[in-house]
């Protein structure tokens, strides 16, 4: 009998808890669930879970109510393909979506609640997490330094391209190349560490040549690219000694559809960025 994916349920709510959990198992998911605030990292290291569903408000004394799903995605025990979504009380203003995404969740969810729709919309990422566990590193991941490749930037880039259209938000692609263009193999892993570890937890990181490196990174704009490629930059400077040149390509923030608005011409549907064009304009400007 096949493996029912783990969702991880950490929410201060008991009747959400429980109907979340009912639909969860009936949708065929093994759930572990808990209301504790400490319990939620050494859970989810310890069952490694295939989604998280995960409450702000799980300590009302904790400030940062962000902080526990950075730790989450910065753990190098839980796979970044793990879906995060974020529930909150009220609704999910656009200033929280941004720092939800910067934090490293897919998704913040706010009152009134949609338990049909959250469900579904992890039901799909789920999927794409398992599908990522199938491929394996040979698959999507580079296996020298843990980054997205081709196959794995195309995906997460498409994801993250519909992500902020839906949320009328800007996406990013930025393109980095050493400046001198010639490295050893050994040099060239070493470098590809670096830009790994520059990379924020929200971005999607990816070797895209033996010494080339691509990021889509959203919420983003043409101000915001420029100081993530100044980060980066500096950062392997330092770190590997190695100097980068780089390209990049935005694509502006779209106006985000009302809540339950038919498309229509007072709200037609925003045009899907493609992160290929993306991609193409930021090689094109490399420098």
């Amino acid at each position: 009998m096949p493996t029912k994916p783990i969702v991880l349920l950490a929410n201060a709510d008991t009747w959400l808890t429980e109907s979340l959990e009912s639909v969860l198992t009936q949708g065929g998911y093994q759930v572990v669930a808990t209301a504790k605030r400490q319990q939620v990292l050494e859970l989810a290291r310890r069952y490694l879970p295939d989604g998280i569903l995960l409450d702000t408000g799980l300590d009302q004394r904790t400030s940062d109510n962000l902080t526990l799903c950075r730790t989450l995605r910065a753990d190098p025990s839980i796979s970044r393909a793990t879906p995060i979504i974020l529930l909150t009380a009220g609704p999910a203003l656009r200033a929280q979506q941004v720092d939800a995404l910067r934090a490293g969740a897919w998704e913040l969810r706010g009152d009134p609640l949609d338990m049909e729709e959250l469900v579904l919309r992890l039901g799909v990422y789920v999927q794409g997490k398992l599908e990522v566990d199938r491929l394996g590193s040979e698959g999507m991941v580079d296996r020298a330094s843990g980054l997205y490749n081709d196959v794995g930037m195309a995906r997460r880039a498409a994801e993250l391209a519909a992500f902020t259209v839906r949320q009328g938000l800007p996406l990013a692609c930025a393109v980095f190349q050493p400046s001198n263009g010639i490295l050893t193999a050994s040099s060239a892993d070493r470098l590809a560490l670096a830009v790994r570890n520059a990379g924020r937890i929200s971005d999607a990181v990816c070797r895209t040549g033996p010494a080339e490196f691509t990021v889509f990174a959203p919420a983003t704009d043409e101000t915001g690219a420029e100081g993530l490629v100044q980060r980066i930059s500096d950062a392997v400077a330092r770190t590997a000694a190695v100097t980068l040149r780089a390209g990049v390509s935005t694509a502006p923030a779209t106006a985000k559809r009302p809540s339950g608005a038919r498309t229509s011409t007072a709200f037609p549907q925003p045009a899907q960025t493609s992160p290929d064009e993306l991609l193409a304009r930021a090689r094109d400007a490399l420098n």
